[in-house]
């Protein structure tokens, strides 16, 4: 009953212009009686069942359902946007890692080809070996296990991935516990996902994490391993991964952590 009051106060005061509002007290009181009266004779006749009524009633109730059935909607449309909005900034923030990838690589080719003087696509070189064994033994001193993880990491930032694969190896072999094979475990990794061999990459990945749970490397490995398990197909293992990633590694830098909200996207794992 008091939806009705009300439904009728708002249809009966609704028509009343600024003109009519400046009218004496007397008057509007006198009106407003006469409303009082009108709404109570509709009460009665809704009491008593007059089908007017009722069906006043009916379209009011009607207008409710419809008022909360929009609000639900706005609701639901709401959450939609911020869902929208966040995967905007996920693929935002994946679009500038990479380009900068993108720039990454760029900038190795070009120093590459100054280096060598020559052109490498696919690992290829094209220069004589002999140039490739002399170019080694300029960079490595035998003496100094920094020394030979540069020189490995110049091979590979210079696409000669065979000869990097080898030499980060051998430096895993000959320098077993020092903290920089951790980080040549990594980039064995690496290697072995550009060549599409996932199985392989995950076993480098998972070495480097044994061996250098604390290494500089050992966040990105840890997402990288994941990585890997989801191109084995293996997404309930890369979820598992990549939910232990936030309480293993808190102190990742804010790139790291970005590749493994990234990940979770493309494996679908749930929050």
């Amino acid at each position: 009953m008091k939806n009705i009051t009300l439904g009728i106060l708002i249809v009966f005061l609704l028509p009343f212009s600024a003109a009519q509002a400046a009218e004496s007290r007397k008057q509007l009181g006198l009106r407003l009686d006469a409303l009082t009266q009108r709404i109570m004779m509709l009460e009665d006749r809704m009491l008593t069942g007059d089908p007017a009524a009722i069906q006043l009633q009916q379209r009011l109730d009607t207008f409710e359902r419809q008022m909360r059935n929009q609000v639900g909607e706005n609701e639901r449309l709401r959450f939609e946007n911020k869902r929208q909005r966040q995967d905007i900034n996920t693929l935002r923030l994946e679009l500038e890692l990479l380009n900068k990838d993108v720039k990454s690589a760029r900038d190795d080719a070009k120093a590459a080809k100054s280096l060598l003087g020559g052109y490498i696509t696919g690992g290829v070189i094209d220069m004589p070996v002999e140039q490739v064994q002399e170019l080694d033994a300029d960079e490595i001193d035998p003496a100094s296990a920094n020394s030979k993880f540069t020189a490995a990491r110049k091979l590979l930032e210079s696409g000669f991935f065979d000869q990097a694969y080898n030499s980060l190896q051998a430096f895993v072999v000959e320098f077993p516990k020092d903290d920089l094979s951790g980080e040549a475990l990594y980039w064995l990794g690496e290697i072995q996902m550009v060549r599409g061999d996932a199985a392989k990459a995950a076993d480098h990945y998972l070495q480097s994490l044994k061996s250098f749970r604390k290494g500089s490397r050992a966040p990105d490995a840890m997402v990288k391993l994941a990585a890997s398990f989801a191109v084995m197909g293996d997404i309930k293992e890369a979820c598992r991964t990549l939910k232990l990633f936030p309480s293993e590694y808190p102190a990742a830098s804010a790139a790291v952590k970005t590749k493994a909200d990234i990940e979770k996207r493309r494996a679908g794992c749930s929050p």
